[in-house]
Order: C-alpha cells, then sequence, then structure tokens
C-alpha cells in the first residue's frame, strides 16, 4: 500500500463527519476560517495527548503498556492479575479525560470569547470540530502502524472501525462537551458545561472499556453511538441550541469555565 494515500484515508472520516453535523448549523453558520482554525489547533492537542501519555509510559517503562496491550489483547481481562485490575481501568480513564480536557480547552481558548459563538449550538459545532482535528492525526497514527506490521486485509478493517466508530466517538463526545459549554456560557450556569465535560469522559471511557469484551461489546458501542448521535443531534436541532443569544452580561464572557 502506498504511504501517499494514508494521510488521505486519515482525513476522510473527518470530512465525511463534518459534513453530516455541520448540516446542523445551517441557518447561522459560524465563519470557515474560524472552523478550520479549531479544527487544526485540535489536531495539534492530539500530539499534546500523545505525549502525556508517553510520559506515564516513560515513568513506568513496560508496566503500562503490558497491562493494557493485555487488557485488550485475546486473553483480555482474565491475563490481568486481579489486584492490577482497577489500575487499569483507573488509566483507561485517565487517558480518556485526558483526551477530552484537551480537545474541549482549544474551545474555551480559541473560541468561547469569538463574537461568532452567539448559539448554544455554536458550541457543539466546534467543539465537533476540534474532535475531528484529533481524530485525525489518532487515524494517522494508526494507520501508518498497520501499514508497516500488517496486511492490507487488517488495514481495512481498521480504517472502517475508525471511520464510523472512533472518529464519530471523538466528535458525539467534545460534541456533547461543547454543546454544554455553550449552554454554561449562555444561561450563566457553569455547572451544565462540567456535567458535560464528565458525560463526555464516561461514554469515551465506556466505549473503550467495551472493546475489550469483543464482538459483544463492539455491538454495544454500536448502539451506544447511535444513541448519542441521535441524543446531540436533537440537542443541536431544537430551539434553544439554534436561538441567537445577544443579551449576554459582559461578565459571562470575561473568562470560560473553570
Amino acid at each position: 500500500m502506498s504511504f501517499i494515500l494514508i494521510p488521505i484515508l486519515a482525513f476522510i472520516p473527518a470530512f465525511f463527519w463534518f459534513f453530516i453535523f455541520l448540516r446542523e448549523d445551517r441557518f447561522y453558520p459560524e465563519p470557515k476560517k474560524l472552523i478550520i482554525k479549531v479544527f487544526f489547533l485540535g489536531l495539534l492537542t492530539g500530539l499534546l495527548a500523545a505525549l502525556i501519555e508517553g510520559v506515564f509510559s516513560f515513568i513506568s517503562p513496560g508496566i503500562f503498556d503490558k497491562l493494557l496491550s493485555d487488557f485488550f489483547g485475546e486473553s483480555g481481562v482474565a491475563s490481568i492479575p486481579l489486584i492490577y485490575l482497577p489500575l487499569v481501568i483507573a488509566i483507561i480513564i485517565g487517558f480518556s479525560a485526558v483526551e477530552e480536557i484537551l480537545k474541549i480547552s482549544v474551545v474555551k481558548r480559541f473560541a468561547y470569547r469569538d463574537p461568532n459563538f452567539n448559539q448554544i449550538v455554536d458550541g457543539a459545532i466546534f467543539g465537533i470540530s476540534s474532535a475531528l482535528g484529533f481524530a485525525v492525526l489518532e487515524n494517522l497514527g494508526y494507520f501508518v502502524i498497520i501499514a508497516v506490521q500488517e496486511g492490507l486485509a487488517l488495514f481495512i478493517i481498521v480504517f472502517i472501525f475508525r471511520f464510523f466508530a472512533t472518529t464519530l466517538l471523538h466528535s458525539l463526545t467534545t460534541g456533547i462537551s461543547g454543546y454544554y459549554l455553550g449552554k454554561s456560557k449562555f444561561t450563566g450556569n457553569r455547572s451544565f458545561y462540567l456535567k458535560g465535560l464528565l458525560g463526555a469522559i464516561a461514554l469515551h471511557s465506556v466505549f473503550n472499556l467495551l472493546l475489550v469484551v469483543g464482538v459483544i461489546g463492539i455491538g454495544v458501542n454500536i448502539i451506544l453511538l447511535l444513541f448519542t448521535f441521535v441524543f446531540l443531534i436533537r440537542r443541536m436541532e431544537s430551539f434553544e441550541a439554534q436561538t441567537i443569544w445577544r443579551l449576554v452580561l459582559l461578565k459571562d464572557l470575561k473568562a470560560p469555565p473553570a
């Protein structure tokens, strides 16, 4: 397989889900320049996430990698000593939290104060933009490894899974935290943002943990993604989300939620 195609294939899932979700902002669409900026900043957070996660492996050489590879390997949970199982679960939840915090931080830092962020739905759009950038970098890493180490058949399977599952997962989780960031901004209730972020971390963690169950876990994840997709789309299409919020107190715009 030509390595020139790999970056293109890494972008294709993002373009597809961009097309799906951007249709929900059809009445007052955000400037394409701002969306692209958030997208590429989200891509850069993928590097930061890899660095942070790599530090954990560096601190305890081989331990984290072995535990996680055993957990997600063919023997799964059975290969992990019971005493280490809580640690493995904590690592998975921790990595999910790092990724979700980094992705939504792009929106908080670079889009929150922008005057074009004037609808609740904008928070979801910016969150999805950041997440899809993140997913592109993650796709690129996986595709290169599979292309080098495995054959074309496995590459196709991984591509399909990352297209319809993992890339969608990233857009849904950060879309949810972005939606509730927008709701927090325009209602003045900062607890909305915290709830959205915790929900995103929980969804991401459950998805990763279910992968160890095999075919059954993948089936449950598909149902989970479909349910979450419908949930987010309905929220984005709601009257509250599509309303232009012009009367926002200055004190609420001075800083994003902590």
